[in-house]
Order: structure tokens, then sequence, then C-alpha cells
């Protein structure tokens, strides 16, 4: 139970700030969906560097427990309405499990564009449960949140994700690639160790792009699309199962880019004709349809959108490669359409900077 910051904390008068960085997701797709079904929300995904959610905390380290400086209402001044109801969304979980504690001046550096398929939501609940929950430290860190049960315990369930892919939430601690195997049984408890991490090559890029033309689906609409499609099992889990087990994993353990690359575009589209009946493609959308199309059409077999789209990624061999295929697509590019580079994630960033 969180009762007050640590003494060592509010032990002289001088500001400090708490800061959490955390990356964002590609989701190479679900393995199953159907209730009944085994593997029901597996799959693989990879954690990148960009974009990024920055979040901090302006302390001061007078502050105490009922001073009349330290404020324990959460009011924030921020401009984006969106990640504001977000960071509401947490603190009101928190607040009902540890009560109120002294907050200081929280600030949004950073956050990207929701709803693209980079898996924002679990990142920045993520983030902003683990600041919160840093408030019981003695020194906040990476290092001393993640090696801690109890408190890793209380990032999860405050940040009130994880619902149905783990991807995303073992991203934020471990980085690097991610294999959830799904519920197995029916009788999995949420509990149930069902993920494990694999390497990605260093030297290996992802190349990114995303049209402004519209959002992933989310909420109720993402529901509607799962309901309609979950009536049957997934007829090609099996081939996806011995994709993942028998090429992608041992390609990557041996830095094979044209076996990985070609097991990755193979599993993300065998993933998204899960949903063809209600979409009417693999893919979501013609444009994405087009990007795949397109980035096949140069050679790239790695290629694939992340979870709903919009986002397309490709996987590259190099930074070299990367630039190269930029300026390859420079003409393709339309008005509201964004590019990046980004390389493999580790876990997310929890420190203290006075």
């Amino acid at each position: 139970m969180l009762s007050k910051l640590d003494s060592n904390i509010l032990n002289d008068c001088f500001d400090e700030r708490l800061l959490v960085e955390a990356y964002s997701r590609l989701h190479f797709g679900l393995l199953e969906i159907h209730p009944q079904a085994p593997h029901r929300f597996g799959g693989i995904g990879l954690m990148i560097d960009r974009p990024s959610v920055r979040l901090s905390m302006t302390m001061n380290r007078s502050w105490e427990k009922g001073s009349a400086t330290a404020r324990q209402d959460l009011s924030l001044d921020w401009q984006d309405s969106y990640w504001k109801r977000r960071f509401n969304d947490v603190y009101d979980r928190f607040q009902k499990r540890h009560g109120t504690v002294p907050l200081g001046r929280i600030e949004l550096e950073q956050a990207p564009v929701p709803h693209v398929g980079l898996g924002s939501g679990t990142q920045f609940a993520c983030a902003a449960s683990a600041m919160l929950n840093a408030l019981n430290l003695d020194s906040p860190s990476s290092a001393s949140l993640m090696d801690r049960g109890r408190h890793l315990q209380d990032i999860l369930i405050d940040s009130g994700r994880g619902l149905r892919s783990h991807i995303g939430l073992h991203g934020f601690l471990h980085g690097q690639m991610i294999v959830d195997q799904g519920k197995l049984s029916l009788s999995d408890s949420v509990d149930t160790p069902r993920t494990r991490l694999q390497s990605f090559p260093d030297q290996w890029r992802v190349v990114l792009v995303c049209e402004d033309v519209y959002q992933g689906d989310w909420g109720d609409n993402e529901q509607s699309i799962f309901d309609f499609c979950s009536k049957r099992e997934n007829p090609n889990r099996a081939r996806m199962l011995e994709l993942v087990d028998q090429q992608i994993l041992p390609c990557l353990q041996n830095s094979d880019y044209p076996g990985a690359s070609h097991a990755i575009g193979l599993y993300g589209e065998l993933a998204g004709e899960i949903f063809a009946p209600a979409v009417g493609d693999a893919y979501r959308s013609p444009r994405i349809r087009y990007w795949v199309d397109r980035f096949r059409s140069l050679g790239f077999r790695g290629v694939g959108q992340s979870s709903w789209g919009p986002v397309v990624f490709v996987i590259v061999q190099d930074d070299q490669q990367a630039r190269w295929l930029l300026d390859k697509i420079k003409v393709d590019i339309i008005d509201g359409s964004w590019t990046d580079v980004c390389e493999k994630a580790g876990p997310a960033k929890i420190q203290t900077v006075r």
C-alpha cells in the first residue's frame, strides 16, 4: 500500500524529475481468436525504438504527505485531450488500489499518433502506471522497477492492458522480439506464463510507412470485427505455429535475413486472412495492400501491416539498405504520410534526474 514518498526522496529541497520512456510495438498478427481454440490471442511482435512516448513528473524533495505544496489531486494541463483521458484512466485504477499520494507536475513530453498499429495505447498506459508505482521506490530506475515482483504486478494491473495480446506488456518490460503463445486452454488464468523472448539482430532495421488516410480499428468497431471473425477457428493456425517454431525463431537466432524475412511476411499474411471475411482482404485497406505489393516488387519479403495498420513495415538488412529503400519510394509517398527507420528496442527506461 502506497502511503508516502520514501524518506530518501524527501531529504532536501531540490526538484527531482522522474522520467519514463516507452517504445513502439510491431505486431505481426494473431494466431487465433476463436473463444474455444488453443493459442487464442497468441502471436509474435517486435519492439522498435521509434516513435516513443515520454512522460515526466517533477517532484519537490521537500514535500511530505499532507503538505500544502504536495498536489494530491490529478490536474493535467495537457493540450492533448486524448492522452489526458488515458492518463486519467490509469490514475483512477491506481488511486482505487493504492490511495492518494503526493503528485508532482506531470508532463507529456512526447507521444505518438494513436491507432496506427504500433501499440501506443498499451505503451502509454504502462508508462503512466510505472511512473505512479515508482513513487513507492527508494530510487526509481528501470532495473529496480522491473526486478521487484510486487511493483511489476502493480504496473500491469494499473495499466489495464493485456486483455487480449500480451506482446505489448512484455515488450514494455523486456523489449526485443516477443512470442506470445496465447491461452492454451480455457482454464488458463491471467498469471499463466505465455510469453518468451527472442533476440533480433542488431544490424537489421525496420522501415515504416504510414499514410494518414484512416486510423486503425479500435474500440467498438474493432470488437465487432473480432466478434464476426471469431465464429470459426483459424484454418492457418498450424501453419503459422510451424512458421514461428521452425523458421522465424531459428532464422533469427542464426541472423538468416532471407529466411526470417520470408517467414515473417508469410506469417503476417496468413494472420490477416483471419479477418478477411469482415474486411475483404488479408490487409486492412487497399493502400496497405498497395504498399505490401510495392515493397515485394522491390525484392523485400519481410513486409506486412502492424496490427490493424495503417503502418506498414519492411525488415531490411542495415542502415544503408534502409536509406536506399526510402529514396526509392519517394515518388510513392502521398501528402499526410510519414516514414521512419527504426531498430529493435530494449525495455522501457525509467530514471530519476536531479
